[in-house]
């Protein structure tokens, strides 16, 4: 909820929606994960134990 309400409190003196419509699409995404269960598993289910090596910097 804190996320909307900074995205509105930023959005609203600029005039400027971009980042007001980015996270009501993140929730909607979010709430369509949810919504279904199998969805939810698949996509929340521990990854394999691999390294995969150091990350570098870009």
């Amino acid at each position: 909820m804190a996320e909307l309400v900074d995205a509105t409190h930023d959005a609203a003196p600029l005039d400027v929606h971009t980042n007001l419509h980015r996270v009501v699409v993140e929730w909607r995404a979010t709430a369509r994960v949810l919504a279904d269960p199998e969805l939810t598993a698949r996509l929340t289910r521990r990854l394999p134990d691999e390294d995969h090596g150091e990350v570098t910097v870009p």
